[in-house]
């Protein structure tokens, strides 16, 4: 058991985090940050319900690996609720929506490390989400 979970971790898949089309993009002013907020694939959806779905709120740094995660329990929820997002020297957050830490990685191991990391807790639907916040 030991010995796989480094294995597990080596080979975390990108998955739904990887988010070729974007339901919304949005950058820090000064470019250093950015956000994607991307839909998660559902098997059946009413038509013109795509907005309805549930999401990731994914931060990329400027080397565009993952430093956090946060699930939307619905796209839409991400334009309407909160007002404006929140960017400081520390943190990005959106009220009642997702607040997560601008936190460097020191490197490149580590920021390969936490990218899987992040990748895991997501297959597992462990990352912080919208309704925690409410």
């Amino acid at each position: 058991m030991v010995v796989g979970a480094p294995l597990v971790v080596l080979l975390a898949p990108e998955g739904r985090l990887a988010c070729r089309e974007p339901y919304l993009t949005e950058a820090q002013p000064d470019g250093g940050w950015e956000l994607t907020i991307c839909g998660r694939p559902r098997l059946f959806a009413m038509p013109g319900g795509g907005s309805d779905a549930p999401g990731w709120i994914v931060l990329r740094d400027d080397h565009g690996a993952v430093r956090g995660v946060s699930a939307l329990a619905m796209l839409q929820l991400y334009g309407t609720a909160g007002g404006q997002t929140e960017w400081t020297t520390r943190s990005v957050s959106r009220s009642m929506v997702f607040d997560l830490p601008l936190d460097p990685a020191r490197g490149r191991i580590e920021r390969w490390w936490d990218e899987r990391i992040w990748r895991l807790r997501a297959l597992a639907n462990l990352t912080p989400s919208d309704e925690d916040l409410q």
